[in-house]
């Protein structure tokens, strides 16, 4: 195996940094894995946990914080031939896992590999039902390379987006191309812009569902909300994505979304105190969601005028 380092971005993970920690050292390789740490401020006990490891701490401002600069930073101090990177909330679930991401690389045109994700124990119906029904919720693995500019060229925003998918939840790149083709300074989805960029390069982009790892959020509206505007800002950036096109539509896929999960809500969830919180929660949940969506890409397009 080539050498491999692990970088993990931090700040405020007490919660799951150790988890995360005692998983990547328990992995089944030749060699332990470099761990490199970077911190944006955390005030809680994640460096005190962090230090219980053998691991390599760089610490930032918080303001210097950046997705793409940050983990760029990472890389650049790191060692290994590949280098995987993994957020803090994000545990491995078996000790097979970084194994299953390097024997990828055995093929030296894949620039990157992007792992499964299982939703926590704690995570509700909805958020469970989302993250099996994405990319990342696959069972099946996935090469993607691009054999025909033209075909590629032509492919609806949606569908170009979807083939260039990648994700730095948990994702392994291959330090060469990375030394090349670094990620660009952005506040969100550095991982599809790199992506996008080695794929064009002429690189392939493997999924490999044997490599897991936990992961989900319960999140506030309000930050699913920013989060979906600043995601779908990006995604106008990228490739010209509109899910939602017009206030007409916005209006009707709310309505369409509202019906839906509150129907999947009455199936699936037995706890009632937790169908009906859900319920409750719904429509606002749908309303944030969709506009997030609308907004995001109409600001986007905007600023281009």
């Amino acid at each position: 195996m080539p050498s491999v380092s692990v970088v993990i971005p931090t700040k405020n993970g007490e919660k799951t940094i150790g988890g995360a920690l005692k998983s990547i050292f328990q992995q089944q390789a030749p060699e332990k894995p470099e761990v490199i740490i970077i911190d944006s401020g955390s005030q809680d006990q994640t460096l005190t946990i962090a230090k219980q490891y053998p691991v390599r701490i760089i610490t930032i401002p918080p303001h210097d914080f950046n997705h793409g600069a940050t983990r760029n930073q990472g890389i650049r101090n790191a060692g290994g031939e590949i280098v995987l990177l993994i957020t803090q909330d994000a545990e491995p679930v078996n000790h097979n896992w970084l194994r299953s991401m390097m024997k990828k690389f055995s093929d030296p045109q894949v620039a990157g590999v992007y792992c499964r994700q299982i939703p926590r124990d704690d995570a509700d119906v909805i958020t469970r039902r989302r993250l099996n029904e994405w990319l990342t919720g696959r069972k099946e693995h996935s090469v993607n390379k691009i054999e025909n500019r033209s075909h590629y060229e032509a492919l609806p925003p949606m569908e170009k987006y979807l083939f260039c998918n990648f994700d730095n939840v948990c994702s392994a790149i291959r330090k060469t191309v990375w030394e090349k083709m670094p990620f660009e300074k952005t506040s969100f989805a550095e991982d599809i812009g790199w992506s996008k960029k080695v794929l064009e390069a002429g690189y392939a982009i493997v999924y490999e569902p044997k490599a897991a790892v936990y992961h989900s959020h319960n999140r506030s509206i309000w930050y699913e909300y920013q989060r979906t505007c600043v995601c779908h800002q990006r995604l106008y950036q990228l490739f010209g994505l509109r899910t939602i096109p017009s206030f007409k539509n916005a209006c009707q896929a709310t309505l369409k979304n509202i019906a839906f999960e509150s129907s999947y809500v009455w199936q699936k969830e037995k706890n009632i105190f937790s169908r009906c919180s859900l319920l409750l929660k719904l429509p606002l949940l749908s309303l944030f969601s969709v506009f997030g969506q609308y907004l995001g890409a109409r600001r986007q397009q905007s600023s281009y005028k």
